[in-house]
């Protein structure tokens, strides 16, 4: 009877010293994935900038997607409560920023090194549900005064990831 008390013990102390770390490696896998997709949404912004002419209407305009994969809460993965584009959830938007959070962890942003302003039509595009998400950026504009025009793609367009 002692021994079943003593190994009962030994296994609760040994689950809480270990869910800590595991909660830590979720967090960090998350944070990780996310950096990987503003590091996407950063360089498919410069290439058009650097690469590419304005136009002055968007149908004409040269065009990246990005596929942005937030992940469902799981053992290996926290879910993020948001990752906003152009600024943070409620905010002006036509922020050079990507802001995100994990559920109870404070929000982070990340500035993206464009040589062009960036405008989001409607505010910042927030994705919050879990799954792939595609966001647009077109270069639209006076080919001497470009901006990055930033939008969700509705769920039931074509995706193609960059």
């Amino acid at each position: 009877m002692i021994r079943l008390v003593v190994a009962a013990a030994l296994t609760v102390a040994t689950f809480a010293a270990v869910v800590p770390a595991v909660d830590d490696a979720r967090a960090t896998r998350t944070d990780a994935t996310i950096e990987r997709a503003v590091d996407r949404i950063d360089r498919a912004g410069r290439s058009l900038a650097t690469t590419e002419d304005a136009t002055p209407t968007r149908e004409r305009a040269a065009t990246r997607r990005i596929t942005v994969r937030l992940p469902r809460a799981s053992l290996t993965a926290a879910q993020p409560a948001f990752v906003a584009i152009g600024g943070r959830p409620g905010g002006p938007g036509n922020r050079s920023a990507v802001t995100f959070a994990l559920a109870e962890s404070p929000t982070r942003l990340r500035g993206l090194s464009l040589p062009v302003p960036v405008r989001t039509p409607a505010g910042p595009v927030v994705l919050r549900e879990p799954g792939r998400r595609s966001v647009s950026l077109a270069l639209v504009g006076a080919v001497e005064r470009p901006t990055l025009v930033v939008t969700r793609r509705p769920p039931g367009a074509s995706v193609a990831a960059t």
